[in-house]
């Protein structure tokens, strides 16, 4: 125990030092972005060009201009009769739940409805986060990644014009909780929704074509778990409905869908450049008090990530279908790639300058061997350690401590055990 205990002592101290060493001033909060949205592509290859059209651009400046000159954003609303049937046609049934013996139709959602009476509420009667967020979760589920950009412009846009006079109001001590609920909402919920209901990729003849980020987990849980060899196919299971595996998408998504891809990867990115707007906005404004939006920028990040291994090195035009192609379980992986397979590009250790570069190196790294080695578990070993380097060191401890069970785990996990 005393060589352990001297070890612990050592790390504290080597820790800490890490821990108070100073850091790089933090950049300030990027500028909202243009409405132009311009992707980024090498030289020479196609670069799909995506404009929010002129009847969308009309309608953000209609929903950000004042209400009134006396009431730029009108009159708080919350307990107007449009709020609960916004809520009542919110609400819809898991299609994943059983439905026992009181079988009967699922109950959808009406989005259009509601975009309907959000656009209304903003631009005629009281402006409010709480219906921006609502209105945003409306345009994501209808529009997918473009919904969802045009829902954080419309909401940095409100936030950024009518912070002083924007429902919820802040009250006269200051107490923000109300102003900052829906954000909060906004990180829970659209985190989720953004996972499982926003499609990552569409596969044509495929049952049903949508491929999630949820999906790409799961099939990632079950290949980490030993079950990467697909499954017999029974005799009345057709091919578009036969069990997806990560290595027939990525296939498919290189063979057939690069200019796609290419298009929603800039969407995701438009959204966090978008998302880091309205953060580096609030926490000006709030300071302490600023609600958390990290699981949002999460999720997004994940998505990034997950599409930019899903687009092929190049993108060849005269390969590109002029008609989306059926879904294909028998391409093989090597055909995924127009050219030779992609190297990963050397590391230059000395041009490192701080301590974010260096995990960021470690994400990409983690990135390229979770596509060239998909069964490994060191991908998600070096995030996780990414993840704990950007830890204060009080949690990292607790953590370390709660997931190895007692300190000696935790002087064999960090090399200190004599």
């Amino acid at each position: 125990m005393k060589t352990l205990a001297g070890s612990l002592s050592n790390l504290y101290d080597k820790a800490r030092a890490i821990v108070t060493s100073p850091t790089p001033t933090p950049a300030p909060a990027p500028a909202p972005i243009h409405l132009e949205i311009l992707p980024m592509c090498p030289p020479g290859e196609p670069k799909p060009k995506i404009l929010m059209n002129p009847e969308h651009q009309a309608e953000l400046e209609a929903l950000l201009a004042p209400i009134s000159e006396a009431e730029p954003c009108g009159p708080a609303m919350r307990y107007d009769p449009v709020f609960t049937e916004i809520r009542l046609a919110r609400e819809e049934d898991d299609p994943s739940l059983p439905m026992g013996t009181w079988e009967r139709p699922l109950k959808r959602a009406n989005w259009p409805l509601i975009e309907e009476k959000c656009r209304d509420m903003l631009a005629h009667r009281s402006k409010d986060v709480q219906i921006a967020a609502w209105l945003l979760e409306s345009w994501t589920r209808q529009h997918g990644f473009e919904g969802l950009l045009r829902g954080l412009h419309l909401i940095d846009g409100l936030l950024r014009t009518h912070w002083g006079t924007i429902h919820p109001v802040i009250e006269e001590d200051n107490d923000a909780d109300a102003r900052v609920a829906p954000l909060v909402w906004l990180n829970e919920s659209m985190s989720m929704t953004i996972k499982v209901q926003v499609p990552v990729m569409n596969i044509a003849g495929r049952k049903p074509p949508k491929i999630s980020f949820a999906d790409w987990e799961r099939m990632t849980a079950k290949e980490l778990a030993g079950e990467e060899q697909e499954p017999p196919r029974p005799a009345d299971v057709t091919a578009a409905e036969a069990p997806l595996t990560r290595e027939n998408l990525v296939a498919y998504a290189h063979h057939h869908l690069g200019l796609e891809l290419q298009t929603r990867l800039e969407l995701v990115r438009q959204c966090l450049a978008c998302l880091t707007s309205i953060s580096g906005f609030v926490d000006a404004q709030l300071g302490m008090d600023s609600p958390n939006l990290s699981k949002l920028h999460v999720t997004l990040s994940s998505i990034e990530r997950l599409l930019t291994q899903l687009i092929p090195a190049k993108i060849e035009p005269a390969s590109l279908p002029a008609v989306p192609q059926p879904f294909d379980l028998a391409i093989p992986v090597s055909a995924a790639f127009t050219g030779e397979t992609p190297m990963a590009p050397p590391v230059q250790l000395s041009h490192w300058q701080t301590r974010l570069e260096a995990y960021a190196t470690l994400e990409a790294i983690a990135d390229y061997l979770a596509t060239v080695e998909p069964h490994s578990p060191t991908p998600y070993l070096l995030r996780r350690a990414v993840k704990w380097g950007k830890m204060p060191l009080p949690e990292l401890m607790a953590e370390i401590v709660r997931e190895e069970g007692d300190l000696n785990r935790l002087a064999n996990l960090v090399g200190l055990s004599e």
